[in-house]
């Protein structure tokens, strides 16, 4: 198996490049895509997926050229709406990359479409991707190692539910509670949270945490103390402490994801811009 981080400071975001037995997946692209093409020659792959994990604010995507340069398939939520040719999956979807078996968790919060990818390496390969299925998460014989969070859980902190053109803050608030208590933080305690956004990113405010990974059983201590049982009040939780936004308004510095390409800048923070030529 190969696993690597490619991490862009300037936007504190971190992609993913997995392979096994001649295959390959991207998670998350910065729009810069030379650097995977290359990796992937590198170590013998063929890139056959290229995940987002959501509709991307912050920065713009490479996810339409290194698809038209690998012939890869996109693959987004089907919350999405997305208008571009994707891959649409579900809650529970799984798909192969080798060995690798990639399941699809539906973590809405941080967006409405957001999803995690759980990741287990299997013996035996299979090139058939199965449907969503009902209940549990992993495999009952070989465990899980890893999740690949995008904004939804970073190394210490949790991702902003107040970016959403559709969403009220309070709305995705809720859904980040669910998605935390009753998704990731149920997964063992050995997996390993890979995010999309280290400290100091649009989406991310916690500024202590120098890790770009940690496991579950560390994260699960500060991501419980993000809510308590007392769902109504989930919002002001979720900021207590934070030294992010203290209003609910939607940023101006950050852009508003596009269904239908890569992003679109917001007015005062365009996200073409914020790493051209970095």
């Amino acid at each position: 198996m190969y696993f690597e981080q490619f991490y862009l400071g300037c936007l504190a975001h971190a992609s993913y490049l997995l392979g096994s037995e001649g295959e390959a997946a991207v998670v998350d692209p910065q729009r810069d895509v030379d650097q995977y093409v290359e990796a992937a020659v590198k170590q013998g792959l063929k890139i056959k997926y290229i995940f987002e994990t959501h509709l991307h604010a912050d920065f713009v995507s490479g996810h339409r050229e290194l698809a038209a340069r690998t012939g890869a398939q996109i693959v987004l939520s089907r919350v999405s709406g997305a208008t571009f040719p994707h891959l649409a999956v579900d809650d529970g979807t799984t798909l192969r990359v080798g060995k690798l078996k990639i399941e699809v968790l539906a973590t809405p919060g941080h967006t409405p479409e957001s999803i995690s990818l759980l990741v287990t390496e299997l013996p035996i390969q299979s090139k058939t991707p199965t449907p969503p299925k009902e209940g549990g998460v992993g495999h009952p014989q070989y465990p899980p190692w890893a999740v690949l969070t995008g904004d939804t859980l970073f190394i210490g902190d949790v991702g902003r539910p107040d970016l959403s053109p559709t969403h009220t803050p309070v709305q995705l608030a809720g859904m980040l509670y669910d998605s935390l208590h009753n998704k990731l933080m149920t997964l063992p305690d050995s997996v390993t949270v890979y995010p999309a956004h280290g400290a100091g990113g649009a989406v991310f405010d916690y500024r202590d945490g120098t890790a770009d990974q940690l496991c579950i059983a560390d994260q699960r201590p500060r991501a419980v103390r993000t809510a308590d049982d007392e769902q109504s009040s989930c919002e002001a939780r979720l900021f207590s402490g934070r030294r992010g936004p203290q209003s609910c308004g939607r940023s101006s510095a950050v852009g508003v994801a596009s269904t239908e390409g890569d992003c679109a800048g917001g007015a005062e923070g365009d996200a073409r811009s914020w790493c051209d030529g970095a």
